[in-house]
């Protein structure tokens, strides 16, 4: 079972890899067959190819995303959950939605499902 220090450093490491817009970093911190559903409400994607796949075309949307940690990562057995922040800029404007993330690890510390809480409807300008 991963520790819970280990469990927040994955989490602050996938925040990081999204606002360097590294597609490749984040499929490392998953497992081959983990599965993304961002948002919740969404189909998903299955395997660290689709994934990867998924969160690169995710960069192109604008022109970048900043992904930062607004709260406590909460990190209790093999899950994680923590609250994040989007940012976009699309020309000169930008928008924010606020996410809450929960995750669930494998023995070797992997991620193996992702669910992300937030919806297009709480994209706001700011």
């Amino acid at each position: 079972m991963p520790t819970e220090e280990h469990i927040r450093s994955v989490i602050e490491s996938y925040a990081a890899a999204h606002s360097r817009s590294d597609s490749a970093a984040i499929g490392e911190l998953f497992a081959e067959d983990a599965v993304v559903a961002d948002p919740v409400d969404q189909p998903s994607h299955s395997g660290r190819d689709a994934i990867v796949a998924f969160f690169a075309m995710t960069h192109t949307i604008g022109d970048g995303l900043d992904l930062s940690i607004t709260g406590p990562i909460r990190a209790v057995g093999n899950f994680g959950a923590v609250p994040l922040r989007a940012v976009t800029s699309v020309g000169d404007d930008k928008f924010a939605v606020d996410i809450i993330d929960v995750f669930t690890f494998n023995d070797d510390g992997l991620i193996t499902d992702m669910k992300a809480y937030w919806s297009s409807s709480q994209v706001k300008p700011i």
